[in-house]
């Protein structure tokens, strides 16, 4: 299959990039990220080593097919979602691989929606970054990696306004929690030598981020703030390495053709890029939290061109040492 995989950690602009790439007649980006499933922090290596050997039904688990049918019913009528499935069922019978099921997955999605079959398909997983590449060639087969940078701190403070969004305790009296996401979601507030779970398990993943894809040279890297400050010159750059032709749809932010805005944690004005999305975290995070990640994350935000915060200065080095 040929297609362009966008790695980011969440909060990051995978989806925006996703996003600016969807109205492009040269990709087939799904508007869904489907490796959200129970194992999503586990590549399947034992499945995937005897894949030809497992039952249709086997195959279709292994490749999210659960999570995929709750993702698409969102988007589309009951009609397609039937037609997709059973033609993603059909040629499940035939795929000896991992890869081979999302590419069937692929031409059973945008065969229904009428859209061209060799256009270059565009996956999006969020989150999954933590992974080496030659992890997620076994899951989606060798392709372009782009991947979406953005300042860790801005990173911690977004994925915190999820977090306080999710667990409130109007939430929490509605029985809305599962009793083992409230207690994990406890655990994680405890401090350990002045900093939380949330924020060391964060700053981890960050870390495994930088070494296993930032360094990487064949990797197309970005930085997020680049992108909503000068989103013509950066997405100039991608048309280029990806071997497209520059659009100015490359600006617009769509989801299968339609306009669609960014999924952004807080609150924004302003077009469907929002270039105040680059440093407006200072005025949300907190002192000791900014601190702590500043100095956990010190040899990381160098490399990146992110800079301690001082009061009236820009947190963003143009250009980043390890990007240039």
């Amino acid at each position: 299959m040929n297609h362009v995989l966008i790695v980011s950690l969440s909060r990051s602009g995978g989806k925006l990039m996703r996003m600016l790439l969807d109205g492009h007649p040269a990709f087939n980006a799904f508007p869904i990220e489907h490796w959200n499933r129970t194992s999503k922090n586990a590549i399947p290596v034992k499945r995937i080593a005897k894949f030809d050997s497992l039952s249709v039904d086997e195959k279709l688990e292994t490749a999210g097919g659960d999570h995929v049918e709750r993702k698409i019913s969102r988007l589309h009528p009951a009609e397609v979602v039937a037609r997709v499935l059973q033609d993603w069922r059909n040629g499940a019978v035939d795929a000896h691989t991992l890869p081979a099921m999302y590419e069937g997955l692929s031409r059973a999605y945008f065969g229904a929606l009428g859209r061209p079959l060799d256009a270059v398909v565009v996956n999006h997983c969020g989150s999954v970054s933590r992974f080496r590449r030659e992890e997620l060639d076994a899951v989606y087969g060798p392709g372009r990696h782009l991947l979406t940078i953005r300042d860790p701190r801005a990173v911690f403070i977004s994925m915190q306004g999820l977090v306080l969004r999710k667990f409130t305790a109007n939430r929490a009296l509605k029985g809305k929690i599962p009793h083992q996401l409230f207690e994990r979601h406890t655990q994680k507030l405890e401090l350990v030598k002045g900093t939380s779970g949330y924020l060391q398990e964060f700053c981890d993943v960050y870390r495994a981020m930088v070494a296993h894809y930032a360094s990487g040279s064949d990797v197309i890297r970005l930085r997020f703030e680049d992108l909503v400050r000068t989103p013509e010159t950066v997405m100039r750059k991608v048309a280029g390495e990806l071997g497209v032709e520059w659009r100015d749809t490359l600006l617009e932010p769509t989801q299968l053709g339609d306009s669609h805005s960014p999924n952004s944690s807080f609150a924004r004005t302003g077009g469907s890029i929002h270039a105040q999305a680059a440093d407006d975290w200072t005025g949300r995070i907190d002192p000791a939290i900014r601190r702590s990640i500043e100095d956990l994350l010190a040899d990381e935000m160098a490399a990146l061109g992110y800079l301690r915060f001082k009061e009236g200065t820009s947190p963003l080095l143009d250009p980043s040492p390890l990007l240039s």
